[in-house]
């Protein structure tokens, strides 16, 4: 009992949850499928799961999102979100729900479970979830606002529903194994080593021009890749819990009745010592004795320390003479602490039965109280005050907010009726805003049939635990097509461009054509191009010497012949060719020492697992009625 009380780590299922907890916010950020919705706002449904139009709007959002700050950490600021293809992204969005649904009915036939318990202690024990190292039900609730979703219940069923997926996935990745053959195969390709030569050829757009038919036809066959986003400008009411603070008083009176609360909470301190002899392993005959043999020394004067290191079963205290620590009130059996807390300072109780054995139990130290001044705990007793009586302020003005804003016309009169401040906002579309609009929570209020359409103002919008919103649009800018005088340059130089590249594509392919009938050899292409080859000899796959976007070109190219090599052109990012002449493939011959490497079968495996569950997901997608919206 006492070591169970002092093992308080974490076990490996814990962490195991807790990774994918981040992982399902960090890629998806959607709520638990709704069971019950109207057909009207389906987006598809499977077998008897439902995904619901919020749903996959919250989850293209956040994809949106994701997809602009991957573009930005690649360097990319003044990337075009218009660019984006909103309905190839929201197939996208909505194959994986559906994969998602899938897996989950998946789960279900194999009856896997999650018991409560697992999803208590990690609630418990997440640290985002945590004050000072303890559990706080107030921060709970806010990261889970925070992350979009509605309800504690609501949190619980994602994180069974994912854990199930994550024990569906573990079944088969965990039995997939690699065969020596695998390994010996991945171990040649891992070894394999490419001599090749390539040379540049880039893209010129000297001498290249379009006419004024070509864009105006360009710009007429492609018009909607020419159309403004849609956009709002909203106007908000924002309430924050912080504005309240200087609105509270705080009475003496109350300050002084906390402060006796507080006191009259504050425990002595007993911190305690034992010996303790198993009887899960003995008869009560032998504990006994034991515990005979252990007042006896103890009797004759020897220190309790040392007869605890000698005879104690409890090994995680036994080393330290049996202490325990501090032992606080309802933290241990009720005998035990029945026990403990009848005794005086330096006592050692008679022996005490528990579910463990026998006891025998010393009060190493008791120490009274250390009770604080009331001026020494002022600031802290007001805050607390303060913090409580702004929480009510908080919640009301909130619910105020709500009720005016459904009333009013517009946002003037709860402005006026709360002393707050409507701000406006830049214009900003559904999926990518600044401030306030950047919230997706946000702009699918915007963007809704009630906000955009019948022009009213929104629901109460909790933005985080101490910030709530009301927003209105106050212009709706439809997408509209900018004019070709506007766009002419950007028009012009794609075309160039479009021009530029197809031309050095077509140099590629008849001077790749030429190498390989001999009619032109390396040096006469170099001359005409005007550049050096550059040769590499034995590169393996994973070298670094040349640009990775080339290594996997070379090595996806066939291996020469003994009367030729082997020769292709390919494509470069700014839209340039290489031309690349492959002379010789070489493996080592024995390679059974790495083949035996323990990453080859961890490889392998991991690979064999992952098309295992692929090829299970696709099977029940098979087997699943699916129906879109």
């Amino acid at each position: 009992m006492l070591q169970r009380m002092r093992d308080n780590s974490q076990n490996w299922i814990a962490k195991v949850i807790v990774g994918v907890i981040v992982l399902v916010f960090a890629l998806t950020g959607w709520e638990s499928i709704s069971r019950f919705t109207s057909s009207e706002n389906k987006a598809a449904e499977v077998n008897d799961r439902v995904i619901t139009r919020p749903e996959l709007d919250r989850a293209v959002a956040l994809q949106h999102r994701q997809l602009l700050q991957q573009i930005q950490q690649m360097g990319n600021d003044m990337f075009d979100p218009s660019l984006i293809d909103e309905n190839l992204l929201r197939e996208s969005v909505l194959d994986d729900l559906i994969d998602r649904a899938v897996l989950l009915d998946g789960a279900s036939q194999a009856n896997f479970y999650i018991s409560d318990a697992m999803i208590d202690r990690l609630i418990l024990t997440t640290p985002d979830f945590q004050v000072d190292g303890q559990f706080n039900a107030d921060r709970f609730d806010a990261v889970i606002r925070g992350m979009g979703i509605s309800s504690r219940l609501a949190f619980r069923d994602l994180v069974r529903e994912e854990l199930k997926i994550s024990q569906l996935r573990n079944a088969m990745e965990a039995t997939a194994f690699a065969t020596p053959s695998e390994r010996m195969h991945l171990a040649r390709l891992e070894q394999q080593t490419r001599d090749f030569a390539v040379i540049d050829l880039a893209y010129s757009r000297e001498g290249i021009s379009v006419t004024e038919e070509d864009v105006a036809e360009y710009y007429e066959a492609n018009e909607q890749d020419f159309m403004t986003q849609e956009k709002v400008v909203l106007q908000s009411l924002t309430l924050r819990r912080s504005d309240f603070f200087d609105q509270v008083t705080v009475d003496e009176a109350e300050i002084e009745a906390l402060y006796q609360r507080e006191i009259g909470n504050l425990a002595e301190q007993r911190r305690a010592a034992h010996l303790l002899i198993e009887t899960d392993s003995i008869d009560d005959e032998e504990a006994q004795a034991r515990i005979a043999e252990a007042l006896e020394r103890l009797a004759a004067g020897e220190d309790f320390a040392t007869v605890a290191r000698d005879m104690s079963d409890d090994s995680g205290s036994a080393n330290d003479g049996g202490n325990l620590g501090i032992v606080a009130r309802g933290s241990i059996g009720a005998a035990f602490e029945e026990a403990l807390f009848a005794l005086q300072e330096g006592e050692i109780s008679d022996p005490v039965r528990t579910s463990d054995g026998l006891h025998l139990i010393k009060l190493t130290r008791l120490q009274a109280p250390e009770v604080p001044s009331l001026e020494s705990m002022r600031e802290t007793l007001e805050e607390e005050i303060k913090t409580g009586l702004v929480e009510r302020r908080f919640v009301e003005a909130s619910r105020e907010l709500s009720n005016l804003a459904y009333e009013s016309a517009d946002l003037q009169e709860p402005a006026e009726a709360l002393g707050l401040e409507v701000v406006t906002h830049e214009p900003a579309s559904q999926h990518a805003g600044e401030g306030l609009t950047a919230n997706p929570r946000v702009m699918q209020a915007a963007f809704s049939e009630e906000v955009l359409q019948d022009d009213l103002n929104s629901s109460l919008i909790e933005l985080d635990a101490d910030t709530a919103v009301v927003i209105r649009v106050k212009e709706h800018l439809r997408p509209s097509l900018r004019p070709l005088e506007e766009i002419r340059d950007e028009v012009e130089d794609l075309l160039v461009y479009r021009k530029a590249t197809r031309q050095a594509r077509e140099r590629a392919d008849e001077l790749v054509s030429q190498l390989r009938s001999g009619e032109l050899d390396t040096d006469a292409l170099a001359a005409e191009l005007g550049v050096e080859w550059d040769r590499h000899e034995a590169l393996r796959r994973t070298s670094s010497a040349v640009p990775s976007g080339l290594i996997r070109h070379v090595f996806a190219m066939p291996a020469p012949s003994s009367e030729r090599p082997s020769v292709a052109h390919f494509e470069q990012t700014d839209g340039s060719r290489w031309i690349v002449i492959l002379n010789g493939v070489a493996t080592p011959e024995n390679l059974a020492e790495e083949a035996e490497d323990p990453e080859y079968r961890e490889f392998v495996a991991g690979q064999t697992g992952e098309q295992d569950f692929a090829a299970l997901r696709q099977k029940l997608k098979e087997a699943a009625e699916i129906t879109r919206y």
